[in-house]
């Protein structure tokens, strides 16, 4: 049985901030390499991490935060602490960017209902 729990580092909040992205992502292509890339393993950049909360004024709902797939988590356990990152529901579809994966990882994400 594979966990569906996500795990999501947010910058400024984590132990990590968004000029070190290039690395986070060569360290986790190399780990899934080496790993011989699992099916559904994938890093995606979500642009905004506030959902359905009232944000503070003065507080920009606009962030940026790595999330960690399911399939990567026994990959990545080591990147996964540096980052400080947290369980997490998936990233919304819309404002997620994959980096590192396959065309076939958006389907891991949610659909936005109509």
């Amino acid at each position: 049985m594979t966990s569906r729990l996500w795990y999501r580092a947010v910058f400024g909040d984590a132990l990590v901030d968004a000029c070190q992205i290039p690395i986070i992502r060569e360290h986790f292509a190399e780990a899934l390499e080496v790993a011989g890339w699992p099916d559904g393993a994938c890093l995606f950049l979500s642009t905004r991490h506030v959902r359905g909360k009232a944000v503070p004024e003065g507080v920009s709902a606009v962030g940026e935060a790595i999330y960690f797939s399911p399939a990567a988590i026994a990959e990545v356990p080591h990147l996964i602490a540096v980052c400080g990152a947290e369980p997490s529901p998936p990233p919304d579809r819309g404002c997620a960017t994959l980096l590192v994966g396959t065309e076939s990882d958006w389907d891991l994400l949610p659909r936005g209902s109509h």
